[in-house]
């Protein structure tokens, strides 16, 4: 869950209608730099090693820096366009993220789809088996379901 939704829900609804936007903002860092002077805490007393006067936040002006420097260079390369939605990837469990599935609200269903996609080739596959079941089909199930016009394949890599 964001900072901003964390320090959201511990304020009430008053208080909450009287910030601006840079007042959030400025009570969400406030809160994110306390949260990890916490969190520090806990980990030196754990015993876990690290850079503790150079830690690593995305909050922080040189890494907002760095990231716009990239994003520059990348449009100066024409990498930059309007185009469909980002699909968003989990290394760890290899599958594609919807948005909500990156911060859920409280009380959040998902709704998905099943879907069928025709198996036209595969190197994995044994040699003939599309010959014997030429409408062989793999099923999936997202709840990305606007990623689905975008699809070009199903990768088990």
């Amino acid at each position: 869950m964001s900072v901003v939704l964390v320090f959201l829900k511990s304020m009430d609804q008053k208080a909450r209608n009287d910030l601006t936007p840079l007042k959030l903002r400025a009570k969400a860092a406030k809160f994110a730099k306390e949260t990890v002077k916490k969190q520090m805490s806990s980990f030196k007393r754990y015993g876990v090693w690290a850079d503790w006067n150079n830690p690593y936040l995305i909050l922080d002006p040189e890494y907002e820096a760095a990231q716009i420097e990239v994003f520059g260079q990348m449009a100066l390369k024409g990498y930059i366009y309007r185009g469909r939605k980002p699909v968003h990837w989990s290394p760890s469990s290899w599958t594609a993220l919807a948005m909500s599935e990156l911060e859920y609200p409280e009380g959040h269903v998902s709704k998905s789809i099943y879907a069928i996609f025709k198996v036209l080739k595969s190197p994995q596959m044994p040699s003939g088996l599309l010959q014997e079941f030429p409408n062989l089909c793999l099923a999936i199930w997202t709840t990305t379901p606007w990623t689905i016009p975008a699809n070009a394949d199903i990768d088990f890599d």
